[in-house]
């Protein structure tokens, strides 16, 4: 066990709190055949899993490396980020902060490193009845012949009902690449050995994206808020999105706003991935997880 302290995030360069695995890496060949082979639960039998612990004193941590029936315990309540993201002048992609639930905590956020993962984390947020959630959570060790391979997984988050997820976003185009695959399929098999659920995660379509961004902006509560959340009980159980407005407006103006805060914040639910127009159709029950074109299966 290692006690670390908290390291500025240096411009430029990204911030690792992680001791470095030490020995060469293991051979891309050998990895792809694990991963897609008879191997595969050999391998993952012996994954090491790091996490860096809140020690209970503001900024400090400590490192520990656990086995998988260790790890099976972890919540993402109990986790800081193992890494931060590369910043510099220039940089394409977008990365920043956002808030995140938790129990524990009155105040949480967690680092997003790209655009795409931001709106995930925001679609995430609201399809799913999320209470703790942290990202960059842990490293995964894998240890092959000819050496060792690492991933550290986007996201990790519990549920309401009291299920664990492990969840990567990435882009299609590096799906083409058998490097990558062959990790997410490490990563989806170790996430199951510990009895936690895995999403993979792709681009959202240019509509969806709209759609989480404009909805979640709604999300901050304001003084008829109340008012609004009283309304949805007696609303049906399936309606327009023009027929929630005009119940939640004053008067003859629909109260679009209302709906969208009462999505953002899972009092009212809809099709992201379709159009947001009057005639759409809004519930009041959850939609199927099951459901989402943005999630691959390997």
């Amino acid at each position: 066990m290692t006690t670390v302290t908290k390291a500025s995030h240096r411009l430029g360069s990204r911030v690792d709190y992680l001791p470095r695995v030490q020995g060469p890496s293991a051979n891309w060949a050998e990895v792809r055949l694990a991963a897609d082979g008879d191997r595969l639960d050999d391998v993952v039998r012996l994954t090491r899993v790091t996490v860096r612990r809140r020690s209970g004193v503001m900024d400090a941590s400590r490192v520990e490396d656990l086995s998988l029936d260790e790890a099976a315990a972890l919540t993402p309540d109990s986790l800081l980020e193992v890494r931060r993201p590369v910043s510099y002048k220039g940089m394409r992609n977008y990365i920043g902060r956002m808030a995140l639930p938790s129990q524990a905590h009155e105040a949480h956020a967690g680092w997003f490193e790209s655009r795409n993962e931001q709106e995930h984390y925001r679609e995430l947020l609201m399809r799913h009845a999320v209470v703790q959630m942290a990202t960059q959570p842990l490293r995964l060790a894998w240890a092959f012949p000819s050496g060792v391979r690492t991933h550290v997984p986007d996201a990790f988050h519990l549920t309401v009902d009291g299920r664990t997820t492990l969840v990567d976003v990435t882009r299609r185009k590096r799906l083409e690449t058998p490097e990558a695959v062959a990790i997410f399929l490490l990563a989806q098999a170790t996430a199951r050995a510990m009895g936690w659920r895995y999403e993979l995660r792709d681009e959202l379509s240019p509509q969806h994206q709209r759609n989480v961004s404009l909805v979640y902006s709604h999300r901050h509560a304001t003084p008829s808020t109340p008012t609004w959340r009283a309304a949805v009980k007696g609303m049906p159980a399936t309606q327009q999105v023009l027929q929630a407005a005009q119940t939640l407006g004053a008067g003859a103006s629909p109260n679009y706003a209302a709906v969208w805060h009462l999505v953002a914040t899972r009092h009212l639910f809809i099709d992201l991935a379709r159009a947001l127009t009057p005639d759409a159709v809004v519930r009041r029950r959850p939609l199927s997880t099951r459901s989402n074109p943005c999630l691959i299966s390997l």
